[in-house]
């Protein structure tokens, strides 16, 4: 999980999400910006979960890639990530690979 400091803002977020590169895959989709600190969110929608309870799991695990890039690659910016539908589908290796290749695309 991110500390409070790295979370967006709802103020910062709609900003992010309306000027921010975007990088597609068929299973995720990141909004980066350039920034002098990191801060990022992850977003899973009803669409690709009913029960809120799988929603969580999958933000968390979300949050946890984006954690642990942002640790290993010291980036800075603000990073959303959204999930598609189809990220459910996907097994925690290829979910953990998908992540970090959409990541790596947004330097």
């Amino acid at each position: 999980m991110l500390k409070k400091q790295e979370r967006l803002t709802k103020k910062e977020f709609d900003r992010s999400f309306s000027v921010g590169k975007r990088v597609h895959s068929p299973t995720i989709q990141l909004i980066y910006e350039k920034g002098a600190s990191f801060h990022g969110a992850a977003v899973v929608g009803k669409k690709v979960h009913k029960k809120a309870v799988d929603r969580n799991r999958l933000r968390r695990r979300m949050y946890g890639v984006l954690y642990r890039h942002q640790k290993t690659h010291k980036r800075t910016g603000t990073y959303i990530l959204i999930a598609k539908p189809a990220l459910t589908k996907v097994s925690k290796a290829v979910f953990s690979q998908t992540l970090e290749s959409v990541l790596d695309k947004a330097q």
